[in-house]
């Protein structure tokens, strides 16, 4: 955090006790710059089946004591586990629209995207605990880490680590059901070994 963004940290804790908000900080992960994002590594293969291998029956985010946090948490984690789904069925304008700005976020068009998984076979993610909530001039962040392995149509597996940072919008006056909800706000996601 940086000096400039100090005192708004320290009034938006002060908030928290008032209206029983959350605690916002500023930490955004931008997309990487030289392209290594999920657009350009895990969209290059097309998706038949997909698993999620985090355990089903023990939640993905460690109990905190603020149960509001924690849902939003889990809301953040689900978005990625139906971003994966819909691929999966091959809905790819459902997985598109999880990005921000119906899909301009994923920084290509829906045809680029789509074309992104013409030669996937299946897709496993594995999704890990996420990050703290953390926001900014009305808006939260959180930072979802992810395993991705892909196995392409000619029976190459590919493996991808890195995280998703999805976003919303805080629960203010005049904000709408949509930007309450969690977009794929970037994605930095490297071919691993």
């Amino acid at each position: 955090m940086t000096n400039i963004y100090f005192p708004l940290f320290i009034w938006l804790k002060q908030q928290r006790r008032v209206v029983g908000g959350m605690l916002l900080a500023i930490a955004i992960t931008g997309c990487n710059n030289s392209g290594t994002s999920q657009v350009s590594s895990v969209n290059s293969p097309s998706v038949a089946n997909i698993s999620d291998t985090s355990s089903p029956t023990s939640s993905p985010v460690s109990p905190t004591p603020n149960t509001a946090d924690s849902q939003m948490e889990q809301e953040a984690v689900k978005v990625i586990r139906d971003y994966y789904s819909a691929i999966a069925i091959r809905d790819y304008k459902q997985a598109y629209s999880t990005w921000s700005g119906d899909g301009a976020a994923s920084q290509q068009s829906f045809e680029q995207f789509q074309q992104g998984f013409a030669n996937t076979a299946s897709v496993a993610v594995e999704v890990g605990e996420p990050g703290k909530l953390e926001g900014a001039a009305g808006s939260l962040y959180i930072n979802i880490p992810v395993t991705v392995t892909a196995v392409t149509a000619d029976g190459t597996p590919q493996r991808f680590r890195g995280s998703y940072v999805l976003r919303r919008v805080n629960n203010v006056p005049g904000s709408t059901p949509e930007q309450r909800q969690w977009h794929i706000y970037s994605a930095k996601l490297t071919k691993a070994n």
